[in-house]
């Protein structure tokens, strides 16, 4: 597949071409942002979702004093905004970190994916799970561990979903976060960010150069880091039959549970 954003909407099901014209369907349109540009506002009444085609955006919550906290990176092929179809307003600020195209979803439109292409609400419960395996992860390294293996465990999550969408990616992460959002991503200073990066590159783990970071050493990089490699099921046999009608999942299920 040519595309990032199909290679993630294919992690669990492989999406047919029928389901990719509802998909089609409920956007509105497409939009363009520049790096840094702001794209939605914490507290905005619940308009719309979006799909990453391509680039990187960031999801934060502010916190008091002006302060904000990283909780996410949307990639290709992910909805960024989906959180808030739960709330009023939008529980989250998504801002471009680098150039990104956007289809727009209204949330009226939304309903269309679960009527006419009923899979890919299976598709996006299974996906909900995954994102919440990984902000547990997230909250474990914050919470938990030392500033260089807040900042190691960082890097290999972008880079474990980057070779997911590119599987021939190899080590070096075109990086467009500051070290300020690094910083809070990790709930850590800039300064202690600083630090982190360059112990990681006195011990041998990473190389910087300008926006670019390359990962010398993977395996030595996990095992600083100390989180668990997660091994997420791709097209697990029981979302075969996620969301078919009645007569056809009996048909292919096994005797025993017809």
């Amino acid at each position: 597949m040519d595309n990032m954003w199909l290679r993630r909407l294919s992690e669990f099901i492989v999406p047919t071409a029928d389901e990719l014209v509802v998909l089609e369907e409920a956007k509105s349109d497409r939009r363009e942002f520049k790096r840094n540009q702001l794209i939605s506002v914490e507290g905005a009444p619940v308009q719309e979702v979006y799909f990453l085609v391509d680039g990187w955006v960031e999801s934060s919550v502010g916190v008091n004093y002006g302060r904000k906290q990283l909780t996410k990176i949307y990639l290709p092929g992910d909805f960024p905004g989906m959180p808030n179809v739960a709330m009023a307003q939008t529980a989250e600020q998504l801002v471009a970190l680098n150039n990104v195209t956007m289809d727009v979803i209204p949330i009226d439109r939304l309903s269309l994916l679960f009527e006419k292409a009923p899979r890919f609400g299976c598709m996006l419960f299974v996906t909900a799970q995954q994102e919440r395996v990984m902000l547990m992860d997230h909250l474990a390294t914050v919470g938990q561990t030392l500033a260089i293996q807040r900042v190691a465990s960082l890097l290999l999550e972008v880079h474990r979903r980057l070779v997911a969408l590119q599987p021939g990616i190899g080590n070096v992460l075109d990086w467009p976060l500051s070290q300020e959002r690094v910083a809070q991503s990790t709930g850590l200073t800039s300064v202690h960010v600083n630090r982190s990066f360059a112990e990681l590159t006195r011990r041998g783990l990473v190389a910087r150069a300008g926006r670019q970071i390359t990962l010398l050493d993977l395996q030595r990089l996990a095992e600083l880091a100390g989180l668990p490699e997660r091994d997420f099921a791709q097209r697990p046999s029981w979302l075969a039959t996620c969301c078919l009608p009645r007569e056809r999942a009996l048909a292919r299920a096994p005797d025993k549970v017809r």
